[in-house]
């Protein structure tokens, strides 16, 4: 299959070659016409009999260029695997030919931001789904990381049910429900405590003898207070002074348009207003007092803590003054060499970035093999925080001791010395190379 990769101003495209692709069937027209989530848009050009596709791949990373030096842990496969259920999903809701899906890592693209994988659909080209699936299990069982047991588990219990006569899109499903039950079920079984982390103990069994006397000297006066009702003797006697008044001022004649049963109801009113409003002052009351004891047992605790740590503190402080100072006792005069100026040799260090405008950016150091460049910040070595700036814009590679610049199909591009790099161009870069990734510019020191 030949493929090539383009560029106009604001997007990269990646362009396959199809022969004998009708034009006015029914595949080509959805492809063409509509937008299906988990495949590439595209157009279609025709030339000297020769039809080209072209894939708008802006700002989006090959399978095989974003894993290349990575390894697969259980929340890539979940979204490899994931993408791959929902691309045959979509072309069964579309009436599309899955066999015409190209699952070659290289023509894979993700979509970090997004957690979205797309894929691409070649008109006239037929080759099994389920062949492919399974060259692509083949391909991702070595990079899945070891170390990893749910990815371990995942990958190769996939990979087998690809081997199975039987195999259905139905057991891929299986196993990846299967491994995300398993980690929502663990999540569920951790225990939700809602005081802070490093008070461990539950506060209702305090250890200090301070605090459970006060705990308890609280306790005592609560129920010394429950044995007098003074609050409750007080309201009756208002309720029975106000219903003895309103009766007597009734008898004598200065209430004449009030009957008994108004009097009864307005008494019976008040006393209830009365008990209700006794009910919520000593509700606040015990919440105050409880939130004192919690507040004490948690402040308690606090000061242990730190008396604690202040005691290890010290403790270390004093091993390593001890330390320094039986190191001092051993130093001999003739330990001393000659005084040496340190900056009067070469300086070595690895290869960087250095912002054109000083201050301006941050300098990017080229410390790794392999060194991602962009806004990204959970996939990106360096970061550019700069808005014309893609997620992922391009990257470093280190061969021995030289560096190769890519750009990894970024929306504004890669310019080396003015000159715009290609899509999948690999420059070596030479000291003190002036390039701009957007309208970040550096200069490239060896």
């Amino acid at each position: 299959m030949k493929a090539e990769y383009k560029r106009d101003m604001n997007h990269n495209y990646l362009v396959l070659y199809g022969e004998e692709i009708n034009t006015d069937s029914y595949q080509v027209r959805m492809l063409v016409g509509n937008v299906i989530p988990s495949l590439l848009k595209c157009r279609i050009q025709s030339m000297d009999g020769k039809y080209m596709i072209y894939y708008d791949i802006t700002s989006r990373q090959s399978l095989k260029t974003l894993y290349e030096d990575r390894k697969l842990k259980i929340e890539d496969l979940h979204l490899i695997f994931g993408g791959f259920v929902r691309v045959m999903e979509d072309s069964a809701e579309y009436l599309m030919n899955p066999s015409q899906l190209v699952m070659n890592p290289e023509y894979i693209f993700i979509e970090l931001e997004k957690q979205q994988v797309y894929f691409c659909f070649l008109p006239g080209y037929e080759k099994d789904i389920k062949v492919q699936f399974q060259d692509l299990t083949e391909y991702i069982l070595p990079k899945i990381d070891h170390e990893d047991a749910k990815a371990v588990t995942l990958g190769y219990g996939i990979y087998r049910r690809t081997m199975e006569n039987g195999f259905h899109l139905e057991h891929i499903k299986e196993e990846l429900y299967k491994t995300k039950n398993d980690n929502a079920e663990k999540i569920s079984e951790i225990p939700q405590n809602p005081l802070p982390d490093r008070i461990e103990e539950p506060i209702d069994q305090p250890e200090s003898e301070e605090i459970s006397s006060d705990f308890y000297r609280d306790t005592k006066k609560e129920q010394e207070k429950k044995k007098r009702p003074v609050h409750k003797i007080f309201i009756c006697l208002l309720c029975v002074l106000a219903a003895a008044g309103f009766m007597a001022l009734s008898f004598m004649g200065f209430l004449p348009h009030i009957g008994l049963e108004v009097i009864l109801g307005i008494i019976l009113a008040g006393m209830g207003i009365g008990m209700l409003t006794y009910l919520v002052v000593k509700r606040t009351k015990e919440k105050k007092s409880q939130e004192k004891v919690v507040e004490a047992v948690l402040n308690k605790r606090r000061e242990d803590l730190n008396r604690e740590f202040n005691r290890e503190f010290n403790r270390e402080e004093m091993n390593f003054r001890e330390d320094n100072a039986s190191v001092a006792e051993n130093i001999q005069p003739e330990d001393f060499g000659e005084t040496v100026v340190l900056s009067c040799g070469e300086v070595s260090g690895p290869a960087s970035f250095v912002s054109r405008e000083p201050g301006e950016l941050a300098t990017i150091y080229l410390k790794d093999d392999l060194t991602v460049i962009g806004k990204l910040e959970n996939a990106c070595d360096a970061v550019i925080n700069l808005p014309t700036v893609s997620r992922i814009h391009a990257k470093v590679r280190k061969k021995e001791n030289d560096y190769y610049l890519t750009d990894l199909n970024s929306r504004n591009g890669t310019s080396v010395n003015g000159r715009l790099l290609l899509p999948d161009e690999e420059y070596k870069l030479q000291a003190e190379d002036e390039v701009d990734f957007a309208q970040a510019r550096y200069i490239f020191l060896q």
